[in-house]
């Protein structure tokens, strides 16, 4: 998972890419890079915001203020697309393309929790395999000890 900032970044950019392809004209499939990073951004922007687990990024970074702002600012890109989109789009092409970002995002998201869930199984298994190593030493260090080796 990325840091906070890099996903509202991702989504930023990915937000003027689809914003000037579609006051140029350009046809909703053309823009699926672009879409596929600005669900992504949103995803890990959510995915990060729902995980519960002690965050690993600065204080300035994971505050509440500043939490407050990037929701504010991707509600504001995601009507700012929205009216764009009613400008200047076909017919239904805005409810496609939430369509087509709401399933994206939900890949997203559901690949992310399957590698924060193999992460955690890493971690377990690490741990496991030390304390068995650690108490096996010193089952081994005790048995010396009580035939007199030591």
């Amino acid at each position: 998972m990325i840091d906070p900032v890099s996903a509202f970044a991702a989504c930023s950019a990915a937000h003027s890419t689809i914003m000037k392809a579609v006051q140029m004209g350009k046809d909703l499939s053309s823009l699926s890079n672009a879409v596929t990073r600005y669900a992504q951004g949103e995803a890990e922007l959510q995915f990060g915001a729902s995980n519960k687990k002690k965050s690993r990024f600065s204080f300035a970074e994971d505050s509440a203020i500043e939490k407050h702002f990037r929701k504010e600012k991707l509600d504001d890109m995601r009507n700012e697309l929205r009216s764009i989109f009613q400008l200047y789009g076909k017919p239904g092409q805005w409810e496609r393309l939430q369509a087509e970002i709401a399933s994206e995002r939900a890949r997203i998201q559901k690949q992310l929790k399957l590698e924060a869930k193999r992460k955690e199984r890493i971690h377990a298994v690490i741990i496991i395999f030390l304390l068995l190593g650690v108490g096996g030493g010193g089952f081994g260090l005790w048995v010396s000890w009580l035939k007199g080796w030591l």
